[in-house]
């Protein structure tokens, strides 16, 4: 299976590429063997990726950290730093993160802690493998924390602990599997409606049969008032989500922001680091495979649903009972609801191609191609995007905060 392997493959000599040409038969073979699964930048670019993400966690450390991280590498001393990273993958990131900071910023790596959320307990064996077995890196350095982020978001499983460490988190293809909620406005009252799935005919969803590629009418939505306490407290916090309502309902990443909340209230001394699709595109329909029917009201933000044989349907509610669902993610909205939730913070959206380039120009120039230049860091994946929030230094001046409350979201498209 997939996540019996600890690699895609050996990393790829990028500077031998002739040219966009070469990388994009390169990519059509590794998605033919690995079935698409795992190929993701941290994946496919490493170990160049993670450094870049390791950069910008020594960049927050210095910008955010208190005294003595303003200091040079060799200087630092007893400056405990945690990175958090939410879904780990493989452990390839986590792996590649640590092994750049012990080569390059050993000073920070003497004092870092890393922990590991992940929902998974067949991932959390592989990457206790891929970090602490491949990668040499000592169990003392890192923890692996079994636990969903729905329960972190709802407040019913605990997160991390109250604490003024400087933190770093970090989330990689995350938001796009979290769950979401649909919806809209009442044409008469003008009053918030949730989107609620219904079973028809008393049929629960146990009963179907795995080998049926559609649902029938089993399943419909309805839209009643926003009780969800979750919900309603992101939609009080970041009303921009209930723009446009009225015309067309909204999917909100509520999991994403419930486990935001969570995290500036435990750590309000906290960066981030956390990117995923910001589009993407309608569903390939086979005639014969896909369900076609639509049994749900289309939404803005409206998530690609595939079944485990890689085919596209046209509805979750009509899709086969096993589905990765995958939401695009509105970076303009999500820095704004961080810039809420933390109160000294300077937060930015950009592109990936934009992140990488800031953050990791070192980085991307070993990737380019001697021949052309070209390099697949900053051309490829060009539907992704960033949010970053960059801890203040408490030291900065009473001008220097105001200005970063002024002008907390820096959006580059």
């Amino acid at each position: 299976s997939v996540v019996a392997k600890s690699s895609v493959g050996p990393p790829i000599h990028f500077s031998r590429l002739l040219g966009s040409w070469q990388w994009r038969r390169l990519y059509a073979q590794l998605y033919e063997k690995q079935e698409g699964q795992w190929l993701t930048p941290v994946e496919l670019f490493r170990p160049y990726y993670s450094n870049t993400l390791a950069e910008f966690v020594v960049k927050a450390a210095a910008d955010g950290g208190g005294s003595g991280h303003k200091e040079d590498d060799e200087s630092r001393t007893n400056q405990e730093l945690h990175v958090v990273e939410l879904g780990g993958g493989r452990g390839t990131n986590a792996a590649h993160i640590l092994s750049h900071l012990r080569d390059v910023h050993p000073a920070i790596y003497q004092d870092v802690r890393y922990t590991i959320f992940d929902a998974s307990p067949t991932l959390h064996e592989l990457q206790k493998q891929v970090v602490l077995q491949e990668h040499d890196h000592s169990a003392d350095k890192i923890t692996f924390v079994l636990q969903d982020m729905t329960d972190v978001a709802e407040g019913r499983a605990d997160f991390l602990s109250h604490s003024d460490i400087p933190t770093v988190v970090i989330a990689m293809e995350l938001l796009d599997n979290l769950a979401h909620d649909k919806v809209t406005r009442c044409r008469k009252t003008r009053k918030l409606l949730q989107a609620e799935v219904v079973v028809e005919e008393g049929v629960i969803q146990e009963e179907r049969d795995d080998d049926d590629k559609g649902n029938e009418e089993r399943y419909r939505e309805e839209f009643h008032p926003v009780t969800d306490p979750l919900l309603r407290d992101v939609l009080e916090a970041a009303p921009s989500y209930t723009k446009g309502t009225g015309r067309r309902p909204k999917w909100v990443p509520t999991v994403a922001c419930g486990v935001i909340r969570r995290l500036y209230e435990a750590r309000p001394n906290t960066s981030l680091v956390f990117a995923d699709f910001d589009w993407l595109p309608n569903p390939e329909l086979i005639d014969g495979q896909s369900n076609v029917e639509r049994r749900s009201i289309e939404a803005d933000g409206e998530p690609i649903v595939t079944d485990m044989e890689d085919v596209d349907h046209a509805c979750y509610l009509t899709a086969p009972r096993l589905c990765d669902i995958l939401y695009p993610t509105d970076f303009a909205k999500l820095g704004d609801y961080v810039s809420k939730a933390s109160t000294n913070t300077q937060v930015e959206t950009m592109k990936q191609a934009d992140f990488l380039a800031r953050y990791g120009s070192d980085q991307v120039d070993q990737t380019r191609s001697w021949i052309a230049g070209y390099t697949p860091l900053l051309e490829d994946f060009s539907n992704y995007s960033v949010v970053t929030a960059v801890a203040c230094d408490d030291r900065e001046t009473d001008a220097d905060k105001a200005e970063v409350r002024q002008k907390p979201i820096r959006i580059k498209r």
